[in-house]
């Protein structure tokens, strides 16, 4: 995995130590990209053509019945993570819904090992 910059998605800004931007690499990249591109909506950007994921178009404002728009964000997510060569397999999403943000759980195994974890978008 490529380095890049830490962001702290609830300040909504990167995270400097020392005066220097945090550069993450290895694994720790790999969360961070992970996070981004759960955080990014496809096609809002011009830049990012083929880079993010279609969750919000399946949560905000939708009319979508429950059941599909879950099976789908399910698939939105997969889809979305398995574009990165660093990650094998994604299993067991669970989705939980609250006020203010989409809470995913999913188990991800990469080059560096499996794990679950949580990213609230």
């Amino acid at each position: 995995m490529k380095n890049t910059y830490k962001f702290d998605f609830a300040k909504n800004e990167f995270v400097f130590t020392g005066g220097d931007c945090k550069v993450l690499s290895g694994d720790d990249a790999l969360k961070m990209w992970i996070e981004k591109i759960l955080h990014t909506q496809l096609g809002a950007y011009k830049m990012y053509k083929t880079y993010g994921s279609n969750i919000q178009d399946l949560v905000i404002g939708s009319e979508y019945n429950r059941e599909f728009a879950e099976a789908e964000l399910k698939r939105e997510i997969g889809e979305a993570l398995l574009k990165n060569g660093d990650i094998t397999s994604v299993n067991n999403i669970i989705i939980s819904r609250n006020r203010k943000t989409l809470d995913v759980q999913v188990e991800i195994t990469t080059i560096y090992g499996t794990r679950s974890e949580v990213y609230s978008i």
